[in-house]
């Protein structure tokens, strides 16, 4: 008896969206409406297939005339999470149109992305091809569709593109198999150089578990990991130029520029860089635990960051750290920036014994630039960056 009242009980519970979606109908103020629906579209983020509230098609009417634009932009981003073909047609409309404004174009393709809306994907091949705010953006949208004309699309850009848009479109290309193969078929063609493929997209190579892909990697970069033996003459190798006076003798402002190159995609210091791998606080004076820590990053991993890769249904690969974990979707901080990536659409889901963090950084690095790097790490607080030539 007490189970059935229960049910009972939860069956006529109120659904959360239905009751915020009645309570914002009630609200005139646009700073308090705004807040609400930002409120909404971050727990919906990356969510397909949420049931409509019954009063939201009414209350839609009205937010998209609002004198807010904050809650004009808002609001529609919602409509498209509750799938409304009316509210992406209007966002591609506003991504489409150059006199609109720059912040209401991005607010509108990050909605169409997370919509998977297919008909972005021809304003996506537009937009990275010339110069311009949009064009980053797109190169890293077009990793959400699998489309055989994005690999040559973007590799005829590459020679175009700056150093950031080069990163963006190689993620790009790394994300599915078949733009992977082609990227490998194009540096053996030297239509790009093949040390632009770095410690980190090498790991993303092997994470497609693709046996071409795979033999390529064998022949053109080597192996990822080297055995701890080989580690530990590295480390030896490196601690003969590593002294501690010679260190202090280096130029701080070049290792910060060289972090900012290698390090910063993933780590923060001094407030600066990204959030995937852990803060480090600077001040750094154990040259052999910085040693240990970077030749051979997999010795010890933390849980929370250990590398995890999902393979879509669709065939697109995600490589990052677990952010959140629930029984609708898993978020992952990835180099591209945050991933949600819904259980429905999951085939695919593997844990890494391996680090995010890649080996073989300082290796690329001549001995004065390893030294400038070390002498960055052991600082207590920013130094300036060295001044342009």
């Amino acid at each position: 008896m007490l189970l059935a009242c229960t049910l009972r009980a939860q069956d006529a519970a109120p659904n959360p969206l239905n009751v915020l979606v009645q309570t914002l109908g009630k609200i005139d103020s646009p700073e308090s409406q705004a807040n609400i629906l930002r409120g909404m579209n971050t727990s919906l983020k990356g969510k397909r297939g949420v049931a409509v509230p019954a009063a939201w098609p009414a209350l839609y009417e009205k937010l998209k005339t609002s004198p807010s634009e904050d809650v004009r932009q808002q609001a529609q981003a919602l409509a498209a999470t509750f799938g409304g073909g009316a509210a992406l047609e209007e966002m591609r409309k506003t991504l489409a149109d150059p006199a609109a404004n720059l912040d209401a174009r991005k607010a509108a393709l990050d909605s169409l992305l997370a919509a998977k809306d297919a008909p972005t994907l021809p304003l996506l091949l537009d937009f990275a091809k010339p110069p311009g705010p949009l064009r980053a953006l797109a190169l890293r949208g077009l990793a959400g569709f699998d489309d055989a004309r994005i690999p040559a699309h973007i590799l005829a850009l590459y020679p175009t593109l700056d150093a950031a848009e080069k990163h963006d479109a190689l993620g790009t290309l790394l994300a599915r198999t078949a733009s992977a193969r082609a990227l490998t078929a194009a540096i053996d063609a030297k239509k790009l150089p093949r040390a632009d493929i770095t410690a980190p997209l090498a790991r993303q190579l092997q994470s497609l578990h693709d046996a071409e892909i795979d033999a390529w990697m064998a022949k053109n970069w080597g192996t990822v990991r080297t055995s701890s033996e080989d580690k530990q003459k590295q480390i030896a190798k490196f601690k003969e130029f590593l002294t501690a006076d010679s260190i202090l003798r280096a130029n701080a402002g070049h290792g910060r520029a060289l972090f900012s190159q290698t390090c910063a995609l993933c780590h923060t210091i001094f407030g600066e860089g990204a959030k995937i791998g852990p803060e480090l606080p600077g001040a750094f004076e154990d040259i052999d635990y910085l040693l240990q820590n970077i030749v051979d990053p997999n010795a010890i991993i933390g849980k929370d960051y250990q590398q995890t890769f999902i393979e879509t249904k669709d065939g697109q690969m995600f490589s990052g750290i677990i952010a959140s974990d629930d029984a609708t979707a898993v978020t992952l901080k990835t180099l591209a920036g945050p991933a949600t990536v819904q259980r429905a659409d999951i085939k695919a889901l593997e844990i890494s014994p391996n680090s995010l963090m890649p080996e073989g950084l300082l290796g690329a690095l001549d001995e004065d630039s390893v030294r400038d790097l070390f002498l960055y790490l052991h600082q207590r607080q920013q130094v300036p960056l060295p001044t342009p030539r």
